[in-house]
């Protein structure tokens, strides 16, 4: 629960025995590769090079490969069984490295892809011939070939008008020119006529007046032979082999069905060579040797020194220097318990390297919040078994990991609080007696009829909101507290003895005789309070002003104090407010189940009770999963980070094995 220490890693090594180091270091995932720091004022330093990307480039034009062949596979291939819960392959990490499997399963990947382009070039071809079959469909009804053209004595014109024009008018106008013409019509859509001209060229000229005149426009016909009829069935026989060819080749996708498990493999190995060889590029070379900086845990300082012992080099380590803090990567060291916290972390920001580990601060108050706001137990045991399912069966890694098993445990939290609150479905069994004209089962806690002697519930969120509401409040206090006193701890341990006293310390002191206050013995001990508190005040908050700003320091320093303690304090009255929400809407939906069934023969008010309880539930759930995890994570987020968190640490991020499609079994 606290954040790992780090060195810094300075190394270097034979130039030929690199690949294998780098292969090492990837399999003990212990080890940040960096840039090396600017040394370019030393000539020495100056001389090294960078090593070639060629390696680089051709690892992601691997993965770009296999990630296209992964593509043309799920569009065109079957479809296959599977889905969010089926759980990966677990393979050994000789498997994922396996040279033979990782090269077959790129010769296949390029076939894919080569097949993909295949099918892209027949959907164009298939286009092409369907617009070409368009463009010829208003010609069809013309028996003269397409390339029909002008002679020494007749002029041919093939071209459009209007729609709207009308043709015998238009061939009424012609024939006042010449009687040596013919106007062939063919077809017509909504906007255009298509028409065919000819005329004896002493004409031409008055007839290309009138046809001005009416719009005619020339139609472009280049490249066809024969009538449009004979083209249009060309063009059909074109497209059926087109098609046939597109069936065919979709069918060869199809028979790489069985290598998708294969393809996945090869791209998480793809993967692993990418991240390995972007470590390398981070190296500086000379002609025999390489070097290598970066950073190592201090826990496993002793483990890469043995792997480290099979290889000719020479390394070091040292702490960093305090300057130094802002590039160290963090990384958090946690427990079962709080390691699902880092989801939450994460999403708001690492803490800074010389700052804290919230998560075991946050993991109790977390997950309480969470089943109180939450609480119910069936609520809470389907959340519990959905997310232990889930993990049972797909075993998440990552983020999506961390929150099923943060999921799992604010479930239980969930459970335990409904139990001794009183909720279990809200009032379910009231109501679903009552509808029965059963009397109320006693139950403890869940259900306790008048004069039962049953325990009741220890808090009551619908018979007495406001305990409620001053529990909320004083469990938000604790957790302010607990907050201000690791700031305390921080400024104590950076040797800010007096700040910390006079900074934090009076505010806990003001709390005490707020608390003297409401116990009623002001009389007794309030009085010494204040005057401490005073005392303090001006020392704490006044002690950087001079003159009069004094006294504007230490007003200034009371009201924000207050005004934002009061408020934050405040906030976790959420905590009453979304629990009891949920316990109203919960109700509404037993009495909306229970209204109809009431009157009804139990065979069918009892199904109609549960549809509507059943429906209404799951919606309630699912309102109040995403609601009750936004809230708790604001009250950390706002309330309680604000009192000590000190963030913008970077994660550390080491030369390791990280797959998507499989799981890596532990070798020894």
């Amino acid at each position: 629960m606290s954040i790992v220490k780090m060195k810094r890693l300075r190394l270097i090594g034979m130039l030929d025995q690199r690949p294998a180091m780098l292969r090492q270091l990837q399999h003990l995932g212990c080890v940040e590769i960096d840039e090396p720091g600017d040394r370019s004022d030393d000539p020495q330093w100056a001389s090294l090079t960078r090593p070639d990307t060629g390696a680089l480039n051709q690892a992601r034009d691997a993965r770009s490969s296999v990630e296209n062949a992964l593509k043309t596979l799920k569009k065109y291939g079957p479809k296959q069984k599977g889905g969010l819960l089926t759980p990966r392959p677990v393979i050994t990490e000789g498997a994922l490295f396996d040279d033979n499997a990782y090269q077959s399963s790129l010769a296949d990947a390029g076939q894919l892809v080569e097949l993909e382009r295949k099918i892209s070039t027949l959907y164009a071809e298939q286009n092409k011939l369907r617009t070409q079959k368009l463009a010829l469909a208003p010609w069809l009804a013309l028996d003269i070939p397409l390339e029909t053209a002008s002679t020494a004595d007749v002029s041919v014109a093939f071209g459009t008008v209007a729609a709207s024009t009308d043709l015998d008018a238009m061939e009424g106008a012609l024939g006042t020119v010449t009687d040596l013409y013919e106007l062939m019509r063919a077809g017509a859509d909504n906007e255009l006529s298509y028409v065919v001209f000819l005329c004896h060229r002493s004409a031409e000229e008055g007839c290309q007046e009138v046809l001005k005149q009416y719009g005619f426009s020339r139609s472009a016909l280049r490249g066809w032979t024969g009538t449009a009829a004979e083209n249009d069935r060309q063009l059909d026989t074109q497209l059926a082999a087109a098609a046939r060819e597109l069936e065919s080749t979709i069918a060869q996708v199809g028979s790489y069905a069985g290598r998708k498990g294969a393809l996945e493999l090869c791209l998480d190995r793809a993967e692993q060579e990418i991240a390995r060889e972007e470590a390398r590029c981070r190296l500086l070379d000379s002609s025999s040797a390489f070097f290598l900086e970066g950073w190592v845990p201090v826990p496993d300082e002793k483990k890469l020194a043995g792997m480290l012992e099979g290889y000719t080099c020479c390394w070091e380590t040292e702490d960093p220097a305090p300057e130094d803090y802002p590039v160290v990567p963090v990384k958090l060291k946690n427990n079962k318990l709080t390691e699902p916290l880092t989801t939450i972390t994460t999403m708001y920001s690492l803490p800074a390297y010389d700052g804290v580990d919230p998560n075991g601060l946050m993991m109790p108050f977390y997950v309480f919040f969470f089943g109180f706001m939450f609480a119910d137990l069936g609520y809470g045991l389907i959340l519990a078994g959905a997310c232990a399912f889930i993990h049972h069966k797909v075993h998440p890694k990552g983020g999506f990991g961390q929150l099923i098993r943060l999921m799992i445990m604010c479930g239980i939290s969930s459970a335990v609080i409904g139990l001794f609150t009183g909720g279990f479905f809200s009032d379910f069994l009231v109501q679903f007696t009552g509808m029965l004209g059963l009397p109320q089962p006693a139950i403890p806690f869940l259900s306790v009829p008048e004069g039962s002697g049953v325990a009741a519930p220890l808090l009551n969120v619908m018979g007495d909101p406001m305990t409620v509401l001053v529990f909320s409040l004083v469990v938000g206090l604790v957790q302010i507290i607990v907050g201000m006193a690791v700031k305390f701890w921080m400024l104590c341990r950076d040797g800010q003895v007096v700040d910390a006293i006079l900074d934090i310390g009076t505010w806990w002191v003001i709390f005490v005789g707020i608390a003297l206050f409401a116990m009623n013995v002001g009389n007794v001990a309030g009085y010494p309070v204040v005057l401490i508190i005073g005392c303090l005040m001006l020392l704490g908050q006044a002690r950087t002003a001079k003159g009069f700003g004094k006294i504007t320091a230490i007003i200034g320093a009371v009201y924000n104090g207050v005004t934002g303690y009061f408020g934050d304090i405040l906030s976790y009255s959420r905590l009453m407010v979304m629990m009891l929400a949920g316990s109203v809407i919960g109700q509404v939906f037993n009495i909306l189940g229970a209204m109809p069934g009431g009157g009804l023969p139990p065979a069918i008010g009892i199904p109609i009770f549960f549809v509507i309880f059943i429906i209404g539930h799951a919606f309630n759930i699912g309102l109040n999963v995403i609601g009750t995890y936004v809230h708790t994570s604001r009250l950390q987020y706002l309330e309680f980070f604000k009192q000590f968190y000190k963030e913008g640490g970077r994660p550390w991020r080491p030369l390791n094995i990280e797959t998507k499609y499989v799981d890596i079994k532990e070798e020894h």
